[in-house]
């Protein structure tokens, strides 16, 4: 497919230990585009309540989902992969803004699924290596209570992530590579993107 057709703009989303970051971080050194972590533009004060394992609101949630769609809305020449949890529709249609304007500038989101017990062997490995990271592991059963994969949603595609974090280059052919293979079952179709 022509080159035209590979975004401008892409959020990785899943729930936490899922390997956002990772991920976003190997495609936007790859590819050349700017890697924007999520977690970054969250205020103090909600850092701060999920390190007290409160899980967030819909309302906390909305300026963070709307500073982050501002990203793109306001500079449409940056090429940017974004690590963004983006667990729920309504999170989702924040950061696309209306599907028209998002299909315009090709931007995707793309949901990470991984196994429950897979999440939590990567969080307690988390929480070893990093004790003082701001989301403890015990978010992770409301992160998945909330999680909401895509029916019928333009613009957003979910992969399975279960590899391990030795073999990210596999997650970078799957998504990023000369074609790529995202299955999409609320369509029953896949989206094949040109690196060329």
């Amino acid at each position: 497919m022509p080159s035209d057709n590979k975004p401008n703009v892409i959020f990785i989303g899943g729930p936490m230990g899922s390997g956002k970051t990772t991920l976003a971080r190997r495609l936007a050194d790859i590819y050349g585009y700017e890697f924007v972590e999520g977690d970054d533009f969250h205020s103090d004060e909600m850092k701060q309540k999920m390190a007290s394992g409160t899980p967030l609101t819909d309302e906390d949630r909305r300026p963070w989902l709307l500073s982050l769609a501002a990203l793109w809305q306001n500079n449409k020449e940056r090429k940017m992969i974004i690590a963004c949890s983006a667990l729920k529709k309504s999170y989702r249609d924040i950061l696309l803004g209306s599907n028209e304007e998002a299909t315009q500038h090709k931007v995707k989101i793309i949901l990470l699924r991984v196994s429950e017990d897979k999440l939590r062997n990567r969080l307690a490995k988390r929480l070893e290596e990093d004790p003082e990271h701001f989301a403890p592991p015990s978010l992770l059963q409301s992160q998945l209570e909330a999680f909401e994969l895509p029916v019928n949603e333009p613009n957003v595609y979910i992969m399975d992530n279960n590899a391990e974090s030795s073999k990210p280059a596999m997650f970078i052919m799957e998504l990023f590579g000369k074609n790529i293979f995202v299955y999409c079952p609320d369509i029953r179709r896949t989206l094949r993107w040109s690196k060329s």
